[in-house]
């Protein structure tokens, strides 16, 4: 496993999202528990199943971007402003800090 965790570690983000939405596609159909789940959360958000479809592929390209960022080149970050001064202080006076990212699973932040 960690063979390929590094061998898809060096390709592009585009490329292993769009193997990840290969990946989640064929885990939707191949799978009918992971259908009768999204149908059940799709009916408790009172939505229609074709409103949330690009959720099957970017739940592959979610799991598919892995390796790169846990293996892959360091993602460089830039704090706006005095964040890095604002989350010190808050750690500091033991102050809870909640960090808003802009994707699910950003964990590099």
């Amino acid at each position: 496993m960690l063979f390929w965790f590094r061998f898809f570690a060096r390709w592009p983000l585009w490329a292993l999202h769009a193997l990840g939405q290969v990946a989640g596609w064929l885990a939707w159909l191949l799978s009918p528990s992971s259908r009768r789940r999204l149908s059940s959360n799709v009916n408790a958000a009172g939505l229609k199943l074709y409103q949330v479809l690009g959720a099957v592929g970017h739940a592959g390209s979610m799991s598919t971007e892995l390796p790169r960022l846990w293996m892959g080149p360091k993602v460089p970050v830039r704090w706006a402003n005095q964040s890095k001064q604002v989350l010190a202080e808050a750690y500091k006076e033991g102050r809870g800090v909640l960090l808003l990212t802009p994707h699910l699973g950003c964990f590099e932040v």
